[in-house]
């Protein structure tokens, strides 16, 4: 029996999840009868340009290491990473080492064959030159929201952006941000203040430090977002 292990991540823009991903795989080697040893998974936010991301090396140690006969992944190649160079040197190891691809939309991707080695590579070509230009155009949506003032990234505890989508203004939990300012007021310990509220001591403690920053945007929100700023 073909042992196999799965790979999973998630990045922003992804369009899928984790689980899915992960039924997905598990299907796929209940379908073709592969003994699925372990799933390995760097979780969201997990960029596929990050070569150092814990779970993926530990799969090329194991295919390295000879302990595996196939790795299994969803969807399309852009899940084992987009950094074309790293890509490319993962399916040559592969290839080196004997050890089967699979997706569980695309089946058995044969890399003894040079040809499907090749039209990988087209593959991981392109999807990091698209990865990179997204990042390029991201890069310059952010600076036009720095230039024209407008606040950028998640929202703090409390916060959301307002319907047009250019400032934080309170949102449905900005009453617990004003129960910790009290609450601090009194002289409770962040310990205390997280039973008391419903929230980690981490949050508490974020939330206390950006004070100030708490008040303009309460204050943003009664006098007008656009005339505050």
């Amino acid at each position: 029996m073909t042992k196999a292990v799965g790979y999973t991540r998630l990045s922003q823009d992804s369009d899928t999840s984790i689980q899915r991903q992960k039924r997905g795989i598990r299907d796929y080697c209940e379908r073709n009868n592969f003994d699925l040893d372990e799933i390995h998974d760097d979780g969201e936010f997990s960029s596929g340009f990050d070569v150092s991301r814990s779970e993926y090396q530990t799969v090329r140690n194991r295919v390295e290491g000879g302990e595996i006969d196939a790795v299994v992944i969803y969807d399309h190649g852009a899940r084992i990473g987009r950094d074309f160079d790293e890509r490319m040197k993962f399916l040559l190891s592969l290839r080196e080492h004997g050890v089967e691809l699979h997706s569980d939309k695309r089946g058995h991707i044969d890399l003894s064959n040079p040809t499907d080695v090749a039209v990988e590579g087209i593959h991981a070509a392109k999807d990091d030159e698209a990865k990179r230009e997204e990042i390029e155009k991201s890069k310059e949506a952010v600076e036009e929201r720095l230039e024209n003032g407008y606040d950028h990234g998640r929202p703090p505890f409390g916060l959301e952006f307002d319907e047009d989508g250019r400032y934080w203004v309170p949102g449905d939990d900005f009453e617990d941000v004003l129960d910790i300012f009290r609450l601090r007021n009194q002289g409770m310990t962040y310990e205390e203040i997280s039973e008391e509220v419903g929230v980690p001591t981490s949050t508490a403690a974020r939330v206390e430090a950006r004070r100030e920053m708490y008040y303009e945007r309460q204050d943003h929100a009664k006098t007008g977002t656009e005339s505050a700023y």
